[in-house]
């Protein structure tokens, strides 16, 4: 059953990255739990990943897209503050700043999955 999922959901070059990259933005959840504690970002992220990995066995992928361009939208601020260190928009004075953390989990990887989704989507219109 297992295979069977695999299988179809990565039939593609494009798809196959896609599952790739959503099954890391789901591993990188933990690190974000330990690193900067429960999150509302990243409990409801990771569920709306698992959502799409259930459309996914019927196309979906124009689902991840959207949504990982919507969680970049949303983290804007945290991306700027981890490649600048400058602190900008909603970011608390307090808050302590996990450069590399954010980089990875709030920018590269999501950026990343926002283009796969495209890419597969498109791939799949054709």
């Amino acid at each position: 059953m297992e295979g069977t999922l695999i299988r179809s959901a990565a039939g593609t070059p494009w798809r196959a990255a896609l599952l790739a990259l959503v099954l890391a933005s789901l591993a990188t959840v933990p690190w974000s739990w330990v690193v900067d504690g429960f999150t509302p970002s990243f409990i409801v992220y990771p569920l709306a990943l698992l959502v799409g990995l259930w459309r996914m066995r019927r196309g979906g992928t124009l689902y991840f897209g959207v949504a990982a361009s919507i969680f970049l939208l949303v983290h804007a601020p945290w991306a700027w503050t981890a490649f600048t260190g400058e602190r900008t928009g909603p970011l608390p004075d307090d808050l302590a700043i996990h450069r590399f953390e954010w980089a990875v989990t709030l920018f590269v990887v999501p950026l990343l999955t926002a283009i796969a989704g495209f890419g597969a989507w498109r791939e799949a219109k054709r």
